[in-house]
């Protein structure tokens, strides 16, 4: 009887212990969900570091937990830590070798590495594993593309179209591809089949008015880039595009009013500056085209460019001391910017500073052998040469 009291106190001990590791486990896996739950959250508000923060405590709660690992491995990547990335994705695969998601982000991680044949290998095992994961034709279409196989490019995404015939990323490779080997007509096919999944998307709009605009339709490309900027108002590229339209048509407000609605839209956007300055000196607004490429200058201070087009619009007002000056400035950002030598020599040629001109002109020519200029510039070279000898 004892003993019998003694066996079942211990059978209630050792049931009572089991019970406990399982409330134990149960309790750790909760609060590992809680944790990733978090992450998720702060994922979908942009906030990345603490995502990576909230997965990283779930998987020390449960080192098993394959979605917090390969969620993880996502944060790193976006964060610029491919090496952490890489790592937490490898270690999805050891947890889950099934894990079809990790096998394709490890591609597409290798394919921004250059490692095309890993990539191409990994997101192969990806489609083994789910043979309608769409984003794994799409990455497999990027590696093809980027070593030149475009046909396998073209067939990869037209299979991820099959699959999710309104997947937008699918055919808006196609269509791009499609133009870069000038089929302009699957092109335009491929466009308006977005547009009609969705008539807001403005790139679609955008990228049908640079094929017409190519093709010199400049009304047609003009309604579609109107339309880029209707559905997304600070589109910096189709404003500019629009005001280089409306420029042809000297139709000067619009065309100002354009390239500044660019400029609010990307204040690094160098291309409507520098057409905006080129419509003021156009119209003989010579000192707006110097204070709108001022305004660049601020927010792009080591872009040679903007300094050496200051100093060329100073030169054109004859205020060639400013226009050295800039030259100067443009050369001391870049010093392997040849347009900033030869228009510095230019100038100095006007100041009859011949040696130094000599000297920049030289300059340039070592930077840009193969420029067509460099015979005349040699002529001017030997012209100088025997005007300063002249002067001794």
């Amino acid at each position: 009887m004892e003993i019998f009291k003694l066996a079942k106190k211990l059978g209630c001990a050792v049931l009572f212990m089991g019970m406990t590791a399982q409330t134990s486990f149960s309790s750790s896996r909760d609060d590992a969900e809680k944790a990733y739950k978090n992450g998720t959250y702060y994922m979908k508000k942009g906030r990345i570091f603490m995502a990576s923060k909230e997965w990283t405590k779930s998987l020390e709660i449960d080192p098993t937990y394959a979605d917090a690992s390969y969620d993880l491995g996502g944060a790193f990547f976006l964060l610029g830590r491919l090496d952490d990335a890489e790592k937490y994705w490898k270690q999805t695969l050891k947890i889950d070798k099934n894990h079809y998601k990790a096998w394709d982000s490890l591609g597409f991680l290798y394919t921004q590495k250059g490692q095309f044949d890993q990539a191409l290998e990994n997101i192969k095992k990806a489609i083994e594993i789910n043979q309608d994961y769409v984003n794994a034709y799409i990455n497999m279409g990027f590696i093809y593309a980027s070593v030149r196989q475009i046909e396998l490019a073209i067939e990869s995404w037209k299979q991820a179209s099959k699959i999710d015939p309104k997947n937008i990323k699918a055919k808006e490779n196609l269509a791009r591809i499609y133009l870069s080997i000038g089929k302009e007509k699957e092109s335009i096919v491929i466009w308006n089949e977005i547009l009609k999944l969705n008539k807001k998307y403005s790139y679609a709009w955008y990228n049908l008015g640079m094929i017409y605009g190519g093709k010199k339709n400049y009304k047609m490309a003009m309604e579609y880039y109107l339309k880029a900027v209707e559905f997304q108002p600070k589109f910096a590229a189709a404003h500019n595009n629009i005001a280089f339209l409306y420029a042809l048509q000297k139709n000067i407000k619009l065309a100002e009013k354009h390239y500044l609605a660019a400029i609010a839209g990307n204040e690094r956007y160098l291309k409507a500056y520098t057409n905006l300055a080129a419509l003021y000196e156009q119209t003989n607004n010579v000192n707006k085209a110097i204070a709108k490429l001022g305004e660049l200058s601020k927010v792009t201070p080591k872009d040679p460019v903007v300094f050496n087009n200051i100093g060329f619009l100073y030169a054109r007002q004859g205020k060639l001391d400013f226009a050295v000056q800039y030259y100067k400035r443009s050369i001391k950002v870049y010093d392997k910017y040849p347009n900033a030598y030869y228009n510095l020599a230019e100038a100095l040629v006007q100041q009859k500073k011949y040696k130094q001109a000599i000297v920049n002109y030289e300059q340039c020519i070592k930077l840009a052998p193969k420029s067509p200029k460099n015979v005349k510039t040699l002529e001017k070279i030997k012209l100088l040469s025997a005007k300063s000898k002249s002067r001794r």
